[in-house]
């Protein structure tokens, strides 16, 4: 009967259309990313090609490594000796600068917790701020939980996250990880929009078509039949977002390269209690839009199940991710419940940005782990309830 069902779900022509939109859109990502790094060469000359992130590894592989004081001594000695030199800027940038921007950053980001990136703190830097650097660090993490632990439960949790970064930091170029969790994202909203179109047709398809009342009249109309469509969903939403995603990914890492894998998040975002490698990163972006593909899919049949038509199913999914970001950024009085919608499972790049976190009793929860337990279980949740709107159908 699966077999059955999928046959019915992938000969559609709507259908395969939208699976080969998908892919297709996969493959336009695929080039946006691999060209959306800016590489400059010794001599000024900037380019964005395919080959672009890769020549930015290579521009950077001097500095992989431990961030001992001394390394950061030295790029902290690099970026004063740029602010000297006579040659055309582009050309400055290619040779000094380029090499060690991330590291840069990561030095701006731990001296300037609570400011905005402020680049003049590189040349206010002593040899003594240097050496004291990473004590500079954990005296900030100390401050962080201070100011964003509400509770003693919540500042002991935020020490214990802080206490977790291994220092000093290990560095290795991240380009490639760093632009595909910014298109993965995007990609995830495009694919959650499409499982949800396809799954509703599966229950509204029989009322479109006038076959409701053949079905419900078979020996396992009501029944068994009901659960191996909201199985077909489930395997439906599983194929096309891990064709989706594989094909985006094997595409674009083939190309950038994997530079940077273990490389912590914290590079970028010193003071976040998120704490990852960029693999980890990316593997927690890709399973959140995942989750977001199966809400999309749950809600949009138990829709399609009650009201026996795609029409107001296909919405949801659009609402869910596309409309109420804005809805939540015009009704700002409502963060705290806006911190806790669905869009959060396609945002995951903001979201790891900001140290918030709740407390239920002893036990405190980071935003984006609860998020997902919360639409997981509702997903799982909605479907009883699809299989009983299905079935009671005619027997009112």
């Amino acid at each position: 009967m699966l077999k059955l069902e999928l046959k019915r779900i992938f000969s559609k022509k709507i259908n395969v259309f939208a699976i080969g939109l998908a892919l297709i859109l996969a493959v336009i990502f695929s080039g946006f990313a691999v060209t959306s790094n800016r590489y400059v060469d010794e001599n000024g000359n900037a380019s964005t090609g395919i080959m672009a992130t890769r020549k930015l590894t290579d521009n950077r592989r001097a500095w992989k490594g431990t961030l001992t004081e001394d390394e950061l001594g030295k790029v902290i000695e690099q970026n004063k000796n740029a602010v000297t030199q006579s040659s055309e800027e582009n050309a400055i940038y290619g040779t000094t600068l380029q090499p060690i921007d991330d590291i840069r950053g990561f030095i701006i980001s731990v001296l300037t917790p609570d400011a905005e990136y402020d680049e003049s703190v590189l040349n206010q830097i002593t040899e003594e701020n240097v050496q004291e650097f990473y004590d500079t660090y954990h005296k900030n993490m100390e401050k962080m939980a201070e100011e964003y632990g509400k509770t003693s439960v919540q500042k002991k949790y935020l020490e214990k996250k802080y206490n977790e970064i291994k220092l000093p930091v290990e560095y290795e170029s991240y380009s490639s990880w760093d632009t595909m969790i910014m298109y993965v994202e995007t990609y995830s909203i495009i694919l959650a929009i499409i499982v949800g179109f396809i799954c509703a047709g599966i229950f509204a398809d029989d009322f479109q078509t006038k076959a409701d009342a053949v079905f419900f009249s078979t020996k396992y109309g009501r029944t068994k039949a009901v659960k191996t469509k909201i199985l077909a969903g489930i395997v439906t939403t599983v194929m096309i977002y891990c064709m989706g995603i594989i094909l985006l990914s094997v595409i674009c890492f083939g190309i950038m390269g994997t530079s940077g894998m273990n490389t912590p998040y914290q590079m970028y975002q010193a003071y976040s209690i998120y704490i990852m490698s960029y693999g980890q990163y990316y593997l927690l972006t890709v399973v959140c839009g995942f989750i977001a593909s199966m809400l999309a899919a749950s809600v949009s049949m138990l829709v399609a199940a009650k009201m026996h038509t795609i029409s107001v199913a296909v919405c949801i999914p659009f609402f869910l991710y596309c409309l109420l970001p804005f809805i939540g950024r015009a009704l700002s009085v409502y963060t705290t419940l806006f911190n806790l919608i669905p869009t959060i499972l396609t945002n995951v790049q903001a979201s790891v940005k900001v140290p918030l976190i709740y407390q239920i009793g002893n036990c405190v929860f980071r935003q984006i782990p609860l998020v997902m337990v919360m639409y997981t279980v509702m997903a799982i949740a909605l479907l009883p309830f699809i299989y009983k709107s299905f079935r009671r159908y005619g027997n009112r």
